[in-house]
């Protein structure tokens, strides 16, 4: 699968290249990969293509995610995408599956097109933001407020989460990665006021909430700058911002990070199930 996956994005825009010790945690623990809803097509005893696949509720639907489509040179424009995709729908029926989901490159072209032969449909369209220079604006010292977690109650999470993330940033999909992602959180008494939830190995940012009432105060460029601290890299990334959020696609503006890519995401619906 490593291999396969290294080969097959070997000219992808975005670097893809990783340790197996990394593609493990990835496909692993933050995908949480089914492998029985996760086809492969072989040429011989060597994989060529794959599609590889998690399960979850999104938008109040069974859904199987996409986290990696790959065909490996030599092997493109033969329609292998959408004949994986046809071998595992009776599978992802049986297990009550009513939608596929997965984000592509809105330039990618080739992938968009044989996503929509496939069946899919594009719906949001997401951006992906970077602080390369690793240097952040307009930050308050609240440090001595915040506490780092190792756990987390989904229900009490999302009842100051206004936003619907992505599928693979969801709290329910995060719980996997629990090993590997670090919490900070800003209470007042018992009481949750925000949270940050990153991966300090990489800088990636996979929630971040502020409630609603206590917004504008510098908590959540304060819950930033203390994650940035804690990480290896201080180029921090935050992924699939939906384009109609202009308060947060703002909030990181004035923080100092600028839109890197654009996603779109499609979903396929699955009749009959």
């Amino acid at each position: 699968m490593h291999r396969t996956f290294i080969e097959a994005f070997s000219d992808y825009k975005v670097n893809m290249k990783m340790s197996r010790e990394a593609f493990e945690d990835r496909m692993l623990s933050k995908l949480n990969i089914e492998f029985e809803i996760s086809p492969g097509i072989y040429s011989g005893d060597k994989l060529v293509g794959f599609i590889f696949q998690s399960m979850n509720t999104y938008e109040g639907q069974l859904a199987a995610y996409n986290g990696g489509t790959g065909v490996i040179p030599g092997y493109t424009g033969q329609g292998l995408t959408g004949r994986m995709y046809d071998f595992i729908l009776p599978e992802m029926k049986k297990r009550g599956i009513e939608k596929c989901v997965l984000e592509v490159l809105t330039d990618n072209a080739r992938a968009i097109s044989a996503y929509e032969n496939a069946g899919f449909e594009r719906g949001k369209t997401f951006q992906c933001f970077m602080l390369k220079d690793g240097r952040l604006n307009n930050i308050r010292n609240l440090s001595d407020k915040f506490s780092k977690v190792l756990d987390f109650s989904i229900e009490e999470y999302s009842s100051i989460g206004e936003i619907q993330p992505g599928m693979l940033d969801q709290l329910s999909q995060i719980k996997h990665h629990l090993a590997k992602e670090s919490i900070l959180e800003f209470r007042k008494g018992d009481e949750l006021l925000a949270y940050i939830i990153f991966q300090p190995g990489n800088g990636r940012i996979a929630q971040l909430a502020v409630r609603p009432e206590f917004r504008r105060q510098g908590i959540a460029g304060a819950l930033v700058y203390q994650a940035q601290q804690l990480c290896e890299s201080k180029a921090l990334s935050v992924l699939n911002i939906e384009t109609k959020q202009e308060g947060v696609i703002n909030f990181f503006t004035k923080l100092g990070f600028g839109c890197d890519l654009l996603q779109f995401e499609m979903q396929k619906k699955i009749a009959d199930v």
